[in-house]
């Protein structure tokens, strides 16, 4: 025996030691770890919002039950908690890694749609398009389908593509009559008729009109404050300018005239830039309004 005990690895002896007190079960305040509680653990990290932790615990649900029948939905929750946090970018490579690991899965026509819908929140407009498309064609009795469009007109708007964005909602309402969005996509539609025939102030024009009289242009943009100012301060140096030349003061007239000329030009540029916002602020307003009417279709 005492040789025996000599041979034993000390791991051994310590096992042998500690079995006898070691619980073989579980008691009745221990968790057994399966792959429902595992994903509980997860959705309750995703239902308070803390993103980041429902990513690390449906992970590990992968980790630890690969071959569950519930794979694809942690795949898919995690693409969702980064969406849902604003991380479009890794939201759209993880939607687009669970469409191609479960074609078949009942989240892949959803995950389709919210990877377009990344794509236009990163301004990818292009790559936003071509994914929505896809459903469409692919899977147009979706409820999806017409959510797709709308993101579609959406983001034709943002690059101010006008056939692209009236095509969109066109097809909404001729596929899908009766739809309850109906009534928004149809005011929506009369907004981008507005936007098509908005009024535009001419920058050019408003350059001009300030380099033949300081300020006028800043009139024409509706910059009233701006174009009194820019009448007062080019008025001075002119005027300035000019009574130095009668009196045939030159020095001080090329240096008061001098001095004057990058305020005269800046008022012709800044003239040109006030009609240009001008145009972007009526721009904005319909679009804002297009915006607010589609959102509760997305």
């Amino acid at each position: 025996m005492r040789t025996m005990h000599r041979l034993l690895p000390i791991p051994l002896l310590l096992l042998l030691v500690l079995a006898p007190v070691s619980p073989l079960h579980a008691d009745d305040g221990a968790i057994l770890l399966t792959g429902d509680v595992q994903l509980r653990i997860a959705d309750a990290f995703m239902e308070e919002g803390e993103y980041y932790r429902a990513v690390t615990e449906y992970k590990k649900f992968l980790i630890l039950f690969p071959d569950s029948a519930r794979a694809d939905y942690a795949s898919f929750e995690i693409a969702m908690a980064y969406f849902k946090g604003e991380e479009y970018g890794a939201a759209s490579r993880s939607f687009l890694a669970m469409r191609e690991k479960y074609p078949d899965s009942g989240y892949a026509i959803q995950a389709g749609y919210l990877d377009g819908v990344s794509q236009w929140k990163l301004k990818n407009d292009d790559r936003a398009r071509v994914a929505l498309e896809t459903l469409v064609e692919e899977h147009p009795e979706s409820e999806y389908a017409p959510r797709a469009l709308v993101v579609i007109c959406l983001a034709a708007l943002d690059e101010d593509k006008a056939e692209v964005r009236r095509q969109a909602l066109q097809r909404f309402l001729a596929r899908y009559p009766g739809h309850p969005g109906e009534d928004n996509v149809k005011e929506a539609a009369v907004e981008l008729d507005r936007y098509r025939e908005l009024p535009e102030k001419s920058p050019v024009l408003a350059g001009i009109m300030s380099a033949i009289l300081p300020g006028s242009g800043y009139f024409y943009a509706e910059h009233y404050g701006d174009g009194i100012t820019a009448f007062l301060i080019n008025g001075l140096f002119i005027a300035g300018t000019v009574t130095a030349i009668n009196q045939e003061n030159y020095a001080v007239a090329g240096i008061v005239g001098g001095i004057g000329v990058p305020f005269y030009l800046g008022n012709i540029y800044g003239s040109a830039n006030a009609a240009k916002k001008w145009n972007l602020g009526v721009r904005n307003e319909v679009t804002q309004k297009i915006h607010s009417t589609l959102a509760p279709l997305i």
